[in-house]
């Protein structure tokens, strides 16, 4: 990899320069994917730096973290005194205290992958899988406070406690490094570079590790240089431009050192922070040099040091980088820091304004005019506050809209503060005003500002909006009607007497004809041309009659896109479509892009969506939403104007500031994004997933949890899809946040294999896959031999029972029937179990339809041996499915006609099989007739009403409640409510009255919010 050339921070030679340069290509890069840095080593894009805080508000289980960690299946780990904690870039997961980890002051992650985790009371461990090997307190491990950890040149592990060094050799072996400099010393830090390992004591102390012995110590209150004077040295890191240099950073004087070990007398010392921060940490980052201390974190920009704007100001003590390039901080006090490139500019961060909604946004050269509820605010390129005439004349007024005309001019939309419509000068720094008294201009000769003459007034001095037409005319709309201006003089009112008869129009945009399309607050659009006027509203296709914008199509001059307050429409020709399947309502604005896609501001972010896919609106649309997850620094402004420069780039009006994006520029690709299956829990079993390696699990998991991730901790939220080959139909389509570990339930023997792809959304084209193969091992009742046997020993035993029971006599006849039902009930059970298990769907069905039924028997008023009969029935109302094929069974699909025919027999087949057991009377109704409908539509008879035995129409709403509220391997159940309507709903066509009048009692007694199944 060709690394990047830093700008150093201190002042240095030509020769000097020269020199880094070349050993800027010879050095192995530090800090993962380049980033941030331009080819100068200067922070690039540091405008969309976006920082985001972990602690326990929103996911982190704790506020406060000592370490962090990446290990290469992507995973992200934090160490703090509640323990350690995994990151996946969804959630957070801590380790329970039963492991042995209970306080984490340092992590480390060795050159073969494992994770060393130092314990503030517990010694060293390392995780590898989901195995902890435990390090503790001996001879050679002096203290059980690891402070610090790193590798040697040979591998070994070095140790850093609270009472000198130990190290752990490729045996698992501890031994003491017995080094008198040390041996007591309580050790900071250690950083390796090279074959030397660089360390620092909590008294101040450097010194160099090497062979595993101290081959220099040096206290830096020895140091013989007035610039060192009262000087404790508290961090120490090699510099990897300059080899034989470190960064020293002090304690408590927010002082940074630069030069070598062993002439630091002569080093250059730079001022970091304020007086009293101690320095905790030191770090190049893609040509970047940062700093962490106990007052926050900067960086140097040339010879400028830069203390961003970041959440996390106390106590920061360590930084890493992910493979992806994102800046991770620990803080013992804030918790963790994350920094990314964000797609988005906080311009209200970076010009440090408070909080303030915002309603236009309008841009005129490098400055940026921002109209809030407060008046105008001017910020120039670099972020600085502005003043002119205009900010002084609506200083604390209300504005709603800027416009920039094509002369040049700031039209401000003031709202109910008795000025009206200002029109600025940038130029000349001067204006003119429209107020319902007239027009108010500079009079050059008194150098005032004066009424015009004969001048008429605007409509109304709460003006919400204005729109330049194609001659070059003004439309102003306003609470009380519509204003046309032309060569600055207002030439046309249009309010109710004109026809609109709710006058409060919202915004305007002009069609191909000249005709105006205005936007009313609650009664649709008004079409404006001349003196006629014609309405579009509900009854014409609108799903709203607030028409918060109207935008012409870019594509087609004829097309106009309508944003209400609950939908989108699109209007052609007069004739109106409202959008079915957009997933949000609350939408504020749309924009174009130039590459065919449409940006819709919401209350809940901003969709990204193809303009054709919006324009047909397809049942199914794929999307990229940007929100606080994705870098966008706060919601839009309902009914805000938005400017949009030539250069793509949109100024968004939030609800606490002022953003940019430009939405021309296509999102860097997600091909870099790792994509890993780590492991896999088979039940309560973990498997790590090794490469190229299939995983294989016992025939008698009942449950497959794949932890599968698309490990990305930047502030992307690419398109995913899986699929688990084998079993699903169809690939699964989510977002990356949506992601959580898929579980699958009862899978049948045979090899499957599971794959995770990073999909575009806008294609559907497949960037990038990861697959593992996962085999489950066949179970004894997955041989085709099993049904044979256990079918006819199942029937001899019966055979043999009820022939045994009527030999008995006369005296003892009553204790054997109850035995007799007994194994009847018992046997019915085992066949329900064979006849579940057949079917790979419906685990469990026969069970619960069968206690279902007893219960609603019961409600009926039927006795206990009623209703004991009734559950046996009910539980083999699907014995008919023994006769179905398999293949037809199973089917992981819709099934074709003669297939359905196929399966539709199982009700008569299940009578024909059930219907000689004379020792069980009535036991085949159930499975010949649960299939009838009490209007008379059923199969296999056409039985309608009282026709239908008692105990069929029974399991008839039993056996739909449990298909609705069970999960079956391809969906999740309903919610009961849902269930219960649909029951509801089949009432007296499909189920019968009186038995869905017993179930919705059984529901209002909360019978089915914990049914026990036996």
């Amino acid at each position: 990899m060709r690394t990047k050339t830093p700008a150093t921070p201190f002042g240095i030679t030509i020769v000097t320069l020269l020199f880094l340069i070349v050993c800027a290509f010879l050095t192995p890069f530090y800090g993962g994917v380049p980033s941030f840095a331009d080819e100068a080593g200067e922070l690039k894009n540091a405008d969309k730096l976006t920082s985001i805080l972990y602690n326990s508000s929103n996911g982190l289980p704790t506020s406060e973290a000592n370490a962090v960690a990446q290990t290469a299946d992507g995973f992200i780990w934090i160490g703090g005194y509640s323990g350690l904690i995994r990151y996946d870039g969804n959630e957070f997961y801590r380790y329970p205290s039963s492991t042995g980890i209970f306080s984490v002051v340092s992590l480390f992650v060795d050159s073969k992958d494992n994770l060393w985790i130092g314990t503030n009371d517990n010694g060293a461990a390392r995780l590898n899988g989901e195995t902890f090997t435990f390090f503790n307190r001996s001879d050679a491990l002096r203290s059980a406070s690891i402070r610090c950890i790193a590798e040697d040149e040979n591998g070994d592990i070095i140790l850093a406690t609270t009472e000198g060094l130990s190290y752990i050799d490729k045996n698992d072996v501890i031994h003491l490094i017995d080094e008198p400099q040390v041996n007591k010393e309580y050790i900071r830090e250690l950083y390796r570079d090279g074959n030397v390992i660089y360390g620092v004591t909590r008294s101040g102390c450097l010194f160099t590790l090497s062979g595993k012995r101290i081959t220099s110590f040096l206290k830096t209150a020895d140091i013989s240089s007035p610039m060192w004077e009262g000087q404790d040295a508290n961090s120490v890191y090699p510099d990897p431009y300059n080899p034989g240099y470190v960064y020293v950073g002090t304690k408590k004087t927010a002082l940074l050192f630069h030069g070598r070990l062993e002439d630091l007398a002569s080093c250059e010392k730079i001022s970091v922070f304020s007086s009293g921060s101690t320095i905790n940490d030191v770090r190049y980052v893609n040509g970047t040099l940062w700093v962490c201390s106990d007052n926050g974190v900067g960086y140097f920009r040339g010879d400028n040091f830069v203390i961003p704007d970041f959440p996390m100001t106390n106590s920061v003590d360590h930084m890493i980088t992910d493979y992806e390039g994102n800046l991770w901080f620990t803080s013992s006090r804030q918790g963790v820091m994350k920094v990314a490139e964000s797609r988005f500019i906080d311009i209200s961060g970076l010009a440090k304004l408070p909080p303030t909604v915002v309603n236009s946004t309008c841009k005129y050269g490098d400055d940026l005019y921002i109209a809030t509820d407060n008046g105008p605010i001017i910020l120039g390129a670099d972020y600085s506050l502005k003043e002119n005439a205009v900010t002084e004349l609506l200083r604390g007024i209300r504005i709603r809209c800027l416009l920039l005309d094509r002369s040049g001019r700031i039209w401000f939309c003031t709202y109910g503060e008795n000025i009206g419509l200002v029109c600025y000068y940038p130029e000349t720094d001067r204006y003119m005003f429209f107020s319902k008294a007239g027009k108010t201009v500079y009079d050059e000769e008194t150098g005032g500002y004066v009424q015009a003459e004969n001048s008429p007034g605007i409509l109304s001095e709460s003006v919400r909006s204005i729109t330049e037409l194609s001659d070059g005319r003004l439309a102003v709309a306003t609470e009380s009607g519509v204003n046309i201006i032309e060569n600055d003089e207002i030439v046309e009112a249009r309010g109710q007497s004109s026809g609109l008869t709710n006058p409060e129009i919202l915004c305007i945009e002009e069609a191909y004809d000249g005709t105006l399309y205005l936007g009313s607050n609650g009664d649709g659009v008004y079409l404006l041309n001349g003196n006629r006027v014609s309405r579009i509203g509900i009854d014409d296709g609108l799903q709203s009659e607030v028409i918060m914008r109207i935008k012409k199509d870019p594509v087609d001059d004829k097309l106009f896109w309508i944003i209400t307050s609950n939908s989108i429409a699109r209007m052609k020709d007069g004739a109106v479509t409202t959008i079915r399947n957009f997933p949000y309502s609350n939408n504020f604005d749309i924009h174009f892009d130039s590459t065919g896609k449409v940006w819709i501001r919401s209350s809940n972010g901003i969709y990204v969506i193809k303009r054709d896919d919006l324009l047909h609106d397809l049942p199914t649309m794929e999307y990229t939403l940007y929100d606080g997850r994705s870098g966008l620094p706060a919601n839009s402004t309902a009914n805000s104007f938005c400017f949009l420069d030539g250069d793509g780039t949109l100024y968004v009006c939030a609800s606490s500031g002022v953003y940019s994006v430009n939405i021309d520029e296509e999102e860097e690709s997600s091909t870099e994004i790792r994509l890993s299956v780590p492991f896999i829990y088979a039940d309560d079993a973990f498997i790590k997933v090794e490469p190229d390696t299939s995983v294989v699990i016992p025939s008698d998991c009942k449950r497959l949890k794949i932890y599968a991730n698309a490990f990305t901790f930047s502030l992307k939220n690419p398109h995913l899809s899986y699929k688990l080959e084998g079993f699903d139909d169809n690939p699964v389509n989510l977002t990356k946040q949506n992601m959580m570990p898929v579980t699958y339930t009862n899978l049948a023997g045979g090899t499957y294999e599971f794959t995770i792809s990073i999909v575009d959304p806008m294609t559907g084209e497949v960037k990038k896959s990861f697959s593992v193969t996962i085999v489950k091992e066949k179970a004894i009742y997955e041989r085709a031999w099993f049904w044979v046997v256990t079918a006819l020993s199942a029937m001899l035993l019966v055979v043999g029972i009820t022939f045994l029971a009527f030999r008995r006599k006369t005296v003892k006849l009553m204790r054997k029937q109850k035995e007799t039902q007994k194994l009847i009930n018992e046997m019915t059970k085992v066949f329900a179990n064979c006849i579940d298990m057949k079917d790979a769907y419906t685990n469990g069905h026969s069970l619960r339809v069968a206690t279902y039924t007893a219960m609603m028997a019961k409600k009926l008023g039927k006795s206990h041996s009623e209703v004991e009969r009734i559950y046996n029935i009910a539980l083999l109302h699907d014995i008919g499915k023994i006769s179905i094929p398999d293949q037809i069974l199973n089917k992981q699909g819709r099934l074709d006609d003669a297939e359905y025919m196929v399966m539709k027999s199982h009700s008569s087949k299940g009578y024909e099989i059930l219907k000689d057991i004379t020792i069980a009377p009535g036991i085949a109704l159930g499975a010949g007739y649960h299939h009838e409908r009490y209007d008379g539509r059923g199969y296999p008879s056409g039985l309608r009403g009282d026709q239908i035995p008692e105990v069929a129409r029974i399991i008839a709403v039993a056996d739909a409640f449990d298909a609705m509220y069970s999960t079956r391997p391809y969906r999740k159940k309903l919610l009961l409510d849902d269930v219960v309507a649909e029951i509801k709903r089949c009432s007296g066509t499909q189920f019968s009255p009186e038995v869905v009048a017993v179930f919705e009692e059984l529901v209002k007694e909360g019978a089915f919010n914990d049914v026990k199944v036996n």
